[in-house]
């Protein structure tokens, strides 16, 4: 891994350094992170990239006008990620209409792409139009790179994908020309799909060890609107007692010390990043 540079990557907001740089990672306090991923420039990058794309009725104007306010919000930090670590790979759980997506492919667009999601019609009460919906998406940021889509459930999918549970003959027939080549480790991923307790764990569980060192997973919601209410009926079953994403996100922090995590806790809907030092 390159050391130094430290100094000049914090003092240059728009520095192209590439950060795959674990002293950097080790160095950098999480307000100064934070304040590099909110620098106007990159906010300007989200909302433009988000102008490209097909306007989502509920979600456009909204995340648009959080990241117009100086918030960190998930876009944002993506956007920085992709355009500082130039990810060879990206592996992505909760796809919906292809936001967080287009804006790494719009700022890596050599990255190879693998995006899993179930694809629930009418999901929050918005169309969920699909993969071919989102791979027309990607081509309007200027996309062209490799692309491929999992519909279905990733507690399924990932140990399939990564290798940890044997196919069945129908998964064999399906799945053996899009499972051919994938990556082992991965250069940068989000967890944005299933948002029960015990289903965010276990995406969590299954893709940390597959970050490369260097690498970010990137943990969306973890800041609750109101952590007395579960309006969507989301977080299902807490045997565990973790009562929300956050709580999720702090056991992880447990079971995998050998990650660096950093925190946006200020306002919802938050966001974690856990960056692999060894």
């Amino acid at each position: 891994m390159r050391r130094g540079g430290l100094q000049r990557s914090m003092d240059l907001e728009d520095d192209e350094a590439i950060f795959d740089d674990l002293h950097f990672w080790e160095a950098i306090e999480e307000e100064e992170l934070f304040r590099l991923i909110s620098a106007e420039s990159n906010r300007a990058t989200v909302i433009e990239s988000l102008r490209l794309l097909t306007p989502d009725p509920l979600w456009t104007e909204r995340i648009i006008k959080f990241v117009e306010n100086g918030s960190v919000e998930t876009r944002c930090v993506l956007s920085w990620l992709a355009f500082h670590l130039k990810p060879r790979n990206y592996l992505e759980i909760g796809v919906r209409r292809g936001f967080s997506m287009a804006v790494v492919a719009r700022q890596s667009p050599k990255v190879k792409i693998y995006g899993f999601d179930k694809w629930v019609r009418r999901y929050g009460g918005v169309a969920n139009p699909g993969s071919d919906f989102v791979r027309s998406e990607l081509l309007k940021v200027g996309f062209r790179n490799q692309v491929q889509f999992f519909c279905g459930d990733s507690h399924c999918l990932l140990p399939l994908f990564f290798g940890k549970r044997k196919p069945n003959l129908l998964e064999r027939i399906k799945y053996r020309h899009k499972f051919r080549n994938r990556p082992c480790e991965f250069d940068l991923m989000t967890v944005d799909g299933d948002h029960s307790l015990l289903g965010a764990y276990q995406d969590l569980s299954d893709v940390m060890p597959h970050c490369r060192i260097g690498g970010v997973v990137v943990f969306d919601d973890i800041v609750p609107p109101d952590p007395t209410r579960d309006a969507l009926g989301e977080l299902g079953d807490d045997p565990e007692g973790w009562g929300t994403l956050l709580g999720v996100w702090k056991e992880i922090k447990l079971k995998f010390p050998n990650f660096r995590y950093f925190e946006y806790l200020r306002e919802p809907p938050g966001v974690g990043l856990a960056v692999r030092l060894r």
